[in-house]
């Protein structure tokens, strides 16, 4: 009878240990959605005047909320465009089964500084290769938005200039910034915060009969002016610095808490079996 029952909390407790895994596999498996926002990045570095050089999350440089041509984003982060270098954000992808990063590329609103003079332009590369690049991006222009593929990446790096006329006002921004397990854009929108609603981008219809104005041709992809000057003089070496901070670090199971949990109550059942079994004899 004891062998019986050792062999009973043996086996009770050899399926406790292979079903804690698949439980923690399973709540991993969960998140098909990472923000950008969220995550802690390997490195970054925009003007250093601004936010201490680093980009800013879920708000704008001056800790507004994140507005780009009238279309509230909930998520998302905001650039400075530096002097003379590139503005940068890299971030570590691998091994997390990213397929698709999306985010609306503009540039960000405020009620407290007069950037109403941005101009900017972003370049996006994975693992060093260049994946996708926009054209001039200015304040009276929707949110473009945009997708990479990231499938089999390791580091996205995100690089923001100032469009070729100098750094005032360049506050470049992606709304949403979104890594998805999926591929389709209307299933990964569909996913996103509820409390922010994709911008409507139906300006993109026009008429055959309008004629090109010189703002259009400044937007696009190829447009960089050869007389380009920056408005101030290079001061500083280039802070690279790493984002520690973050609010929304991924949750993960207990594992730990929930064996010791489970090896004591084997013990205790296995005490009380005994004492019982030695009561009655």
């Amino acid at each position: 009878m004891k062998k019986r029952i050792l062999s009973f909390l043996s086996a009770l407790t050899a399926l406790l240990l292979l079903t804690i895994p698949c439980l923690s596999a399973e709540k991993e498996n969960d998140m098909s959605l990472m923000y950008l926002s969220d995550m802690e990045w390997r490195s970054a570095s925009i003007y250093p005047d601004a936010n201490k050089g680093v980009p800013t999350r879920d708000e704008n440089l001056s800790g507004e909320e994140l507005w780009l041509c009238e279309d509230y984003f909930e998520k998302g982060v905001c650039f400075h465009a530096n002097i003379g270098k590139i503005a940068y954000l890299e971030v570590d992808i691998e091994g997390k089964g990213f397929k698709t990063f999306l985010a609306y590329a503009g540039t960000a609103e405020s009620e407290l500084f007069n950037v109403t003079m941005a101009s900017v332009r972003f370049t996006f590369k994975v693992d060093g290769k260049v994946k996708l690049k926009t054209g001039v991006i200015r304040p009276n222009k929707p949110p473009e938005m945009i997708t990479v593929d990231v499938s089999g990446g390791s580091i996205l790096r995100i690089e923001m200039d100032d469009g070729g006329d100098g750094i005032s006002g360049d506050w470049g921004a992606l709304g949403y910034a979104v890594f998805s397990d999926k591929e389709n854009t209307d299933d990964i929108l569909a996913e996103l915060a509820p409390e922010t609603t994709a911008p409507q981008t139906e300006t993109e219809p026009e008429t055959e009969t309008e004629p090109e104005t010189e703002t259009e041709t400044e937007t696009e992809t190829e447009k960089i002016t050869e007389t380009e000057e920056f408005t101030e003089a290079p001061t500083e070496p280039e802070p690279v610095t790493t984002d520690g901070g973050l609010s929304g670090k991924k949750r993960e199971f207990p594992v730990i808490p929930v064996i010791i949990g489970a090896a004591a109550f084997v013990c205790a059942a296995a005490a009380i079996i005994i004492f019982i079994k030695r009561r009655k004899k």
